[in-house]
């Protein structure tokens, strides 16, 4: 098990570093957009007032899902937004009682009934904010699961967008390497079986088989892997791969041998 403890605030500095790089670098940005880069720097510290553990667990998911979303080759605008919608996934969180996120143990039908509410909470926020990307659906579906068990719709299989499906196994893969009040972790190798034996049944194999190949390098410690993935976050956002978008890619990659 590893044990190896993290420096949070380096996650913070690099989220903030990687939004001021995208408005540095503006690329025919609207002021829209620009002004909503720094709405997420703010929600972000409003998140981090309320909960630090859900703040710091955002801001992880939202470097590993842009660092996994450049491995299944998605556009530029499509890596911002997973990106941003990644950092804001549990944004509904802030109406949930900060005991109740954090209780030791088993939670009852009815806690377990509340904390659920966190996801369509944040779509509410999120929609009277009205982000210039597509950021709902990453809040509204990052609970969905490929055999229809997820939440809040039971969506199935390409019901559930890309984005969402890539929050998805970043935010349980981090969830999994990180402590929590009722069960340690289990560490980069840990977490990666799990997801694992999830694959293609309730998490989209793509997107496990890209972190499980982002993961090779550096399964033995924690903070190695993370700080790999720091590494290579500022060079998804510089340069995203080159290769077609995640839908042409899958079908090249899932293409039945002619003959």
């Amino acid at each position: 098990m590893d044990k190896t403890p993290r420096d949070p605030s380096s996650h913070s500095d690099l989220v903030r570093r990687l939004i001021h790089h995208l408005e540095a670098h503006t690329n025919g940005r609207t002021a829209t957009q620009r002004k909503f880069l720094q709405t997420v720097l703010s929600i972000n510290v409003i998140a981090s007032r309320f909960d630090d553990y859900t703040a710091q667990h955002q801001e992880r998911v939202a470097i590993l899902a842009l660092v996994t979303g450049r491995c299944l080759g998605l556009s530029a605008g499509s890596l911002t937004g997973v990106f941003l919608g990644a950092l804001v996934h549990d944004l509904g969180k802030i109406a949930i009682p900060r005991e109740l996120l954090n209780k030791p143990g088993r939670l009852s039908r009815e806690e377990s009934a509340l904390i659920r509410t966190h996801v369509p909470i944040g779509c509410e926020i999120m929609q009277h904010i009205a982000p210039p990307w597509p950021l709902q659906s990453i809040i509204a579906q990052h609970h969905e699961r490929l055999d229809g068990s997820g939440y809040p719709y039971g969506l199935t299989h390409e019901s559930i967008e890309i984005e969402p499906r890539i929050v998805a196994v970043c935010d349980v893969f981090e969830a999994l390497c990180d402590d929590r009040p009722y069960r340690n972790a289990l560490g980069v190798q840990g977490a990666l079986d799990e997801l694992k034996r999830s694959s293609g049944k309730t998490l989209d194999a793509d997107v496990v088989a890209a972190l499980d190949s982002l993961a090779r390098r550096n399964r033995a410690s924690t903070d190695l892997f993370w700080e790999q993935v720091a590494l290579e976050a500022f060079e998804a956002l510089s340069s995203p791969a080159p290769a077609a978008s995640y839908r042409r890619a899958r079908a090249a990659r899932h293409a039945i041998p002619a003959g």
